[in-house]
């Protein structure tokens, strides 16, 4: 975390304000935080709300236009970053979210490029987003581990809502991590799960059947990759975590859905 802010700092310009959210709270990094970085505003939760809870608390507080949304372990690999994202932003009336392009550990940095997609779907550990867009969402969910459901579920609100995603060559992002967390049972479990709620939450009744195919995908690939445990108890809770979210579920027009699910699999546009 320290290491990022000092990152960002760094940057030429620097951000206009930094916003760090605690998930679940820690006091002695908060107080480190706020030593070395006054300036800094932090933000935090009692119980844990996953990286999704994190940012949605701190896109509701943001009073920037556009609000990056980074990792404690994710950073810009350039120092003139926001002098770039500035220039995208100029440049984007109908764009909510410019994702960046990211690599982690053991990967080279990509190549600086000047190209710019319109694509589905974008990362949370690099991405910045209009917070005006955002606000008019229902927003993310609170999720311990939420992957396959966090980013996801936004983009596709995005996408009923007329707005877009932009992909930027020359957005470039590193992620300090091997990703090896992922085989976790708890992790296995929640992305699971998570198959299941995006299509509770978000599909009409008609969509069901291929929310169950997407269900049935996951399950299959985690087979495929050799992460066992933790499925049999992702498919087992699917139902509890389905009711115990039942408060949330919002479905979206069936024609929009599907129209953000062939942009899904459709080659990046210009």
């Amino acid at each position: 975390m320290l290491q990022v802010l000092q990152r960002l700092q760094a940057c030429d310009p620097a951000p206009a304000e930094i916003l760090v959210f605690l998930d679940a709270g820690d006091d002695a990094l908060e107080h480190r935080i706020h030593e070395a970085f006054p300036a800094v505003k932090i933000l935090s939760s009692a119980e844990r709300v996953g990286p999704g809870g994190g940012r949605h608390r701190m896109l509701q507080v943001a009073t920037q236009p556009w609000l990056v949304s980074l990792d404690d372990d994710s950073w810009p690999v350039d120092v003139d970053f926001f002098a770039r994202l500035q220039r995208h932003i100029e440049a984007a009336d109908d764009v909510a979210v410019l994702a960046t392009v990211i690599h982690h550990q053991e990967q080279e940095a990509p190549a600086l490029g000047s190209w710019v997609h319109t694509v589905s779907d974008y990362t949370g550990c690099g991405h910045a987003m209009r917070v005006t867009a955002y606000r008019e969402l229902t927003g993310y969910v609170d999720r311990p581990h939420a992957y396959g459901l966090e980013e996801r579920d936004v983009a596709l609100q995005l996408h009923c809502t007329g707005w877009r995603v932009h992909r930027c060559g020359d957005l470039r992002v590193f992620h300090d991590t091997r990703l090896r967390h992922h085989q976790q049972p708890s992790v296995v479990a929640a992305t699971v799960e998570n198959a299941a709620l995006l299509a509770w939450l978000r599909y009409p009744l008609i969509l069901w059947p291929y929310g169950l195919l997407q269900f049935a995908n996951v399950i299959c690939f985690m087979i495929s990759c050799g992460r066992l445990r933790g499925i049999l108890h992702g498919m087992l809770n699917a139902p509890v975590e389905l009711w115990r979210h039942r408060h949330l579920r919002r479905p979206l027009p069936a024609k929009l859905v599907i129209s953000y699910l062939r942009l899904r699999h459709q080659p990046p546009s210009q």
